[in-house]
């Protein structure tokens, strides 16, 4: 009996970048395994046998993202280290990820998709949030001392905001992705202001 061969990271690779194409050109519904196949230069048993259909593949992006961020930002907070200088850390664990291409075409993809699919936002809501881990780091600084936070989980969100304003929505809508010594701006910036706002006196 013959058996297809186990698929190579790099074939899985290209299968993952033709399907975020695909899905950001065309949208989920109208989305076709056929053109995903033939960019991924596979077979559509192929992309079958290893995803199963259409949802499994969108899932797999949305795990992928979701991994990257969560590795990107498994930082923790440091007793005896400068709060500055963690922010800062903390910003540029962000920060690279904004600067990355795939992980921006992979949000955009997945941004526009669940605007068109309630169904797929409210599964996929939680799961590319980076929000808990700034939580963490914000709430670990307010009881060590080095700053004064009556809600980490807000400044947190502030936090990301003062990031994605510059760094992530104006992409999502068309702007070039932002080089690395802007982010480098941006992250000072946003420290600074951070600081400004919740450092202990």
């Amino acid at each position: 009996m013959c058996t297809d061969p186990p698929i190579t990271a790099s074939k899985r690779e290209q299968i993952i970048e033709a399907a975020v194409s695909e899905f950001q050109q065309k949208g989920f519904a109208a989305a076709s395994m056929d053109r995903i196949s033939a960019t991924a230069e596979v077979s559509k048993r192929t992309v079958y046998k290893h995803f199963e259909s259409k949802e499994n593949l969108f899932r797999s992006i949305v795990a992928i993202l979701s991994e990257r961020i969560s590795d990107s930002l498994n930082i923790r907070y440091q007793t005896g280290v400068p709060i500055r200088e963690q922010l800062t850390a903390l910003a540029w664990a962000e920060g690279r990820l904004l600067i990355s291409p795939d992980v921006m075409s992979m949000a955009r993809m997945i941004v526009s998709e669940t605007l068109r699919n309630p169904e797929l936002a409210a599964e996929t809501q939680g799961k590319i949030d980076s929000t808990s881990s700034i939580t963490d780091m914000m709430r670990a600084a307010s009881e060590d001392g080095q700053l004064n936070i009556a809600d980490p989980e807000d400044a947190a969100q502030e936090f990301l905001a003062l990031i994605k304003a510059k760094a992530f929505w104006p992409v999502l809508f068309g702007a070039d992705i932002v080089t690395e010594a802007q982010m480098a701006e941006i992250v000072e910036s946003c420290v600074s202001m951070i600081l400004s706002r919740y450092e202990k006196a």
